[in-house]
């Protein structure tokens, strides 16, 4: 079987979708059975340089710069020319000009109708009109979570069977368990004890739900580590430390982007890590931090507590003395053991096999 797989979408970003596109490529093309063509803008990803010098592996490099014309036109005109048994779409939809059989597209959520109002209005008319699209004429749709499925069944109204739930996985990586040497600390200026959140820093990831009750708990009085926000910046986020007392402002840690050599380290040296976002279609940085031996307080909304499970704490999604109230008491309780247990359910190449036999 020859299968296409678009991984255009690794030039532009990297937030948990790109994740999965890369993972997914990189686990399924070790499978020799098949043959692949891996579809790039611009230049070959870093990650796939040697991948792409198998024999069953070809590169197809697409030359592309503006995000809406490329994807809409000048991707669809370049694979129509392309041969292939399936057409497999794993960050984003296939564009809305592609029509051909055998397309599976991955829809990772439904933010564009279940949040619209933290998108820019340009961004979720697209994604409407991309989705529709797919879960109408694709043969197949690929999902993260068994909630993002039934979202997608009660929404779009597809049949459920046309549906298949392949979960994110988690990078042997994260499992060391090692803290950050004094290298990493000094790139992202870390101090030595940390409360982290990683996150896209946009408003569905409700961090200014998170500075808020820190705000809160420091001005109470409350001597707790500093805040590190880590990620980079997405949109309508300009506001968030408008109003917040200065004093509280000096205690949160801004890092931007952290690269992947350092993230397994920089969960394994925080206190805990805060996950306050208030929708997931699967959410990949709690469970890395699991995987780190990083304790875990989240939210309850979405896909969150099918994916953490009983290994997390929890507080009522929106609920800023909830979140306050459970900050407390997490912080009070001795590090446990176990947390790798949740994380070591979900692997890159197991969920690369289930796939791998859906296409």
């Amino acid at each position: 079987m020859k299968i296409l797989i678009d991984l255009t979408s690794l030039a532009d970003n990297f937030s948990g979708i790109e994740r999965f596109a890369m993972n997914m490529a990189l686990q399924m093309t070790e499978n020799r059975a098949h043959s692949y063509v891996l579809v790039f803008k611009n230049a070959v990803h870093e990650a796939f340089f040697q991948t792409v010098q198998q024999d069953h592996v070809e590169a197809l490099v697409l030359k592309g710069g503006h995000k809406l014309v490329f994807n809409q036109l000048i991707l669809p005109l370049k694979l129509y020319r392309q041969k292939a048994d399936v057409y497999f779409f794993p960050a984003f939809p296939e564009p809305v000009l592609f029509f051909r059989k055998h397309t599976v597209t991955t829809i990772h959520d439904l933010g564009c109708w279940d949040c619209g109002e933290n998108m820019t209005t340009l961004s979720k008319w697209y994604f409407r009109i991309s989705y529709r699209k797919s879960m109408r004429l694709c043969e197949k749709l690929i999902t993260v979570s068994e909630f993002s499925k039934g979202r997608i069944i009660a929404l779009g109204r597809v049949p459920a069977g046309k549906i298949e739930v392949i979960y994110n996985g988690v990078s042997e990586a994260f499992f060391s368990g090692k803290a950050p040497g004094e290298a990493v600390r000094q790139k992202y200026q870390l101090p030595q004890q940390y409360l982290l959140c990683l996150s896209t820093l946009e408003p569905r990831k409700n961090l200014q739900l998170l500075v808020k009750a820190y705000e809160s708990l420091i001005l109470e009085g409350h001597d707790l580590p500093p805040l590190v926000l880590a990620g980079r910046k997405g949109w309508k986020m300009d506001g968030l430390l408008e109003g917040i007392d200065p004093a509280v402002v000096a205690k949160l840690h801004f890092t931007g982007f952290i690269d992947d050599e350092d993230l397994p380290a920089i969960y394994a040296g925080a206190r805990l890590f805060v996950f306050p976002s208030k929708y997931e279609g699967f959410g990949i940085p709690p469970l890395e931090a699991m995987a780190a031996g990083c304790p875990v307080l989240s939210s309850d909304a979405a896909s969150l507590p099918e994916v953490l499970g009983n290994a997390a704490s929890y507080f009522e999604s929106e609920n800023p003395d909830s979140l306050k109230t459970a900050l407390l008491s997490v912080l009070e309780r001795p590090r446990t053991e176990g947390l790798q247990a949740q994380a070591e359910h979900f692997a890159w190449s197991a969920e690369a096999e289930k796939l791998l036999s859906c296409l």
